[in-house]
């Protein structure tokens, strides 16, 4: 079964902040995708390395340079 993906729209009331406060926020969200980025970098190559090859099949082996398109 293919999974259908629907638009979502989040909408996010956030607080006013002090120019401190807002700095640190944005510092901490950045160190928690860090950590996620590290946590699973192995897995995120292994899925990219997999499209790249995906792809590279999907190309035929039996065109060539001087093919006519048409």
């Amino acid at each position: 079964m293919k999974h259908q993906s629907h638009p979502v729209i989040v909408r996010l009331s956030l607080p006013c902040l002090t120019d401190k406060a807002a700095a640190q926020f944005v510092e901490l969200l950045y160190e928690i995708i860090e950590g996620i980025e590290h946590h699973y970098a192995q897995q995120v190559h292994r899925y990219h390395q997999r499209q790249r090859e995906i792809r590279y099949d999907r190309q035929s082996p039996s065109s060539t340079l001087t093919d006519v398109p048409f």
